[in-house]
């Protein structure tokens, strides 16, 4: 875990100009600090002397001191709280990044609860170590030091009494830490399921409301927050009885300087002005020491998060772009999977040895019995996974040897679920070109036929859309999603399913504003819809990871094979839909 937090401060070191300074004013701050209970013990030695003449130099150099004390540690403390903010900001900020960079795999393996944890929680739990623990422990090292040479200088013999208790608390700190360190992995664990727990509730709050069952979801939670609640209170616990045991230490070395310290007085070797200024540096050591033990509580806790934010940091994307990747330009969108092999298990692969050809402005469907391998295929053409073996080129370009931004750029996806983002209509439709002008902008609404529903908005273009576009109607969100590919222009076009959540009218619209799409690009067409089939001009038949069948519709009837069957099983006996829209089930994804 040492090498977790050393990682933290090499973060921190970025601004070592500034944490020089920070450091410079805190030595400042702990030397004034000393220095007042010198005065103070001059103080008293003069009223048990009844010197008069040092009492106002005496008191006027305690308040100067501690009005320059105060000012220096208050510089100390801004600065170093900017030093904390950068470094978690930084942290944020490359977390973020390496997110961005990670494959569609590890978003299937990590919960999105767990990443909203490693985001908030552990980086203010990273805040709060850096910002306050660390700057209390490196106060308690200079200061420990300062006041153990002054305290050695005072009287050796009555600061060795004082030190006959400090192993006790060295014990005290080693057992707690023992305890509370596999709480503060647990309350973690916890902490992020009850955050996926919440992910889910919102994602479905809806469908939970329609089916009256929130209570069977309200088990869930109440069983979560209760158990995130147990170990919150048992770690708490622990850190309660800690810090009073390390106070109670600290009062029995203070008693012990008492007694001993009285005695002396008693016996003439040592003043009332020195043994209360040697209780002063000794309080100045008794705070440095809790605040070591404080330190090392919030250590426990800032290694487990700094543990976790590194452990994505330190994830391999599965996909990498080459170091000599050169930018996909000039798509005509000639497609060729080249004996492409591919399981999200290597021992169980989903696509074997696919082999086939798709011409530039070509359409080309692919449909299936369930867990054929449709999406997983489409999946492959904009590298979101890599195949296992083979090759898949554009324009006779393996795809591996292109930069990601461009092969994308150049690759378009319609989705089955559209995802709109909080924004104006006009930011959704451009979100992926900023810089479009306004033509363009009502150019491509037009063509998704989706211009004459946002001029009839009082605010248009501007009109806000909630998150994930729920207060449009799931046509309009389609089409607003069209626009958005429309703008960017891609070469090659993925329609995962796009009308299969439409009701038959709506459905026909879409339909319309999706054949507008597809003119003059390359098209791989996902669908359980009939409709959207009809765009096609040819099918592939995935059957068990492999490519059994190949045509056009007519072609594959008259085979009788299994397209044929799959067909018949789940379309021959249906009536068609109104508007003339027929649903045709070949497969789910």
């Amino acid at each position: 875990m040492a090498s977790v937090i050393l990682r933290v401060y090499r973060y921190m070191a970025r601004d070592w100009k500034t944490l020089t300074l920070t450091i410079a004013l805190l030595l400042a701050s702990i030397a004034l600090a000393m220095m007042i209970p010198w005065y103070v013990r001059d103080l008293l030695n003069s009223i048990m002397v009844f010197d008069v003449s040092r009492l106002l130099p005496s008191s006027l150099m305690i308040v100067i001191l501690t009005f320059l004390e105060g000012v220096v540690a208050f510089l100390d403390r801004y600065l170093f709280e900017m030093i904390a903010q950068r470094t978690i900001y930084r942290l944020r900020l490359d977390l973020y990044r390496h997110l961005h960079e990670l494959s569609y795999g590890f978003y299937d393996r990590v919960d999105v609860g767990e990443i909203i944890v490693r985001i908030t929680n552990d980086m203010d739990t990273l805040n709060g170590f850096i910002s306050f623990a660390t700057m209390q422990f490196l106060n308690a090292i200079f200061s420990a030091v300062i006041a153990l040479s002054i305290l050695l200088s005072l009287n050796v013999e009555l600061t060795l009494v004082a030190a006959t208790l400090l192993p006790l608390l060295i014990l005290i700190r080693t057992l707690f830490d023992r305890k509370i360190f596999p709480i503060a992995e647990k309350s973690w664990r916890a902490m992020s399921q009850f955050n996926s727990t919440i992910q889910e509730y919102t994602s479905t709050v809806k469908i939970l409301k329609a089916l009256g069952v929130e209570d069977v979801f309200g088990r869930t939670y109440r069983s979560r927050l209760s158990s995130l609640y147990d170990l919150n209170m048992k770690f708490e616990r622990y850190m309660s009885i800690s810090w009073p045991a390390v106070g109670l230490v600290a009062s029995l070395i203070q008693i012990t300087v008492y007694l001993y310290g009285g005695s002396k007085v008693i016996s003439g070797a040592l003043s009332i002005g020195d043994i209360v200024a040697f209780l002063l540096y000794l309080s100045m050591l008794n705070w440095p020491l809790m605040g070591i033990g404080f330190f090392f509580m919030n250590y426990q806790r800032a290694s487990v998060s700094g543990s976790k934010i590194f452990e994505i940091l330190d994830r391999e994307p599965e996909v990498k772009e080459q170091p000599n990747a050169v930018e996909l330009k000039d798509v005509r969108g000639h497609v060729q999977f080249d004996n492409v092999t591919f399981g999200y298990d290597q021992n169980k692969p989903i696509l074997m040895n696919l082999s086939f050809e798709v011409k530039p402005g070509e359409k080309v469907a692919i449909v299936g019995p369930t867990g054929s391998g449709k999406s997983t295929l489409i999946k492959l053409i904009p590298r979101f996974y890599d195949p296992t073996s083979g090759r898949i080129l554009i324009d006779s370009v393996d795809i591996r040897n292109v930069t990601v931004k461009s092969l994308r750029k150049n690759v378009g996806i319609v989705h089955q679920d559209i995802m709109l983002f909080a924004g104006t209509i006009k930011d959704n439709i451009t979100y992926g070109k900023s810089n479009a002008s306004m033509s363009e902008i009502t150019e491509a609404a037009k063509a998704a036929g989706i211009h004459d529903f946002i001029a009839s908005l009082p605010k248009g273009y501007d009109t806000d859309v909630a998150e994930r576009g729920v207060t449009l109607s799931g046509g309009q969100r389609q089409r607003i999603a069209i626009a958005r590919t429309l703008i960017l222009n891609p070469k090659i076009l993925i329609l995962d399913d796009p009308t299969s959540n439409l009701d038959a009218e709506t459905e026909a619209t879409v339909v319309e504003a999706l054949r507008k799409l597809i003119e003059g690009r390359t098209v791989f067409i996902v669908t359980q819809r009939l409709s959207t089939l009809k765009l096609a001009d040819r099918i592939l038949v995935l059957d068990n990871g492999r490519i059994v069948e190949e045509g056009t519709h007519e072609e594959l009837m008259k085979m009788s094979g299994v397209y044929a069957k799959l067909y018949n099983a789940q379309f021959a006996h249906q009536e068609p839909l109104a508007g003339g829209v027929e649903k045709v089930g070949l497969g789910n994804r």
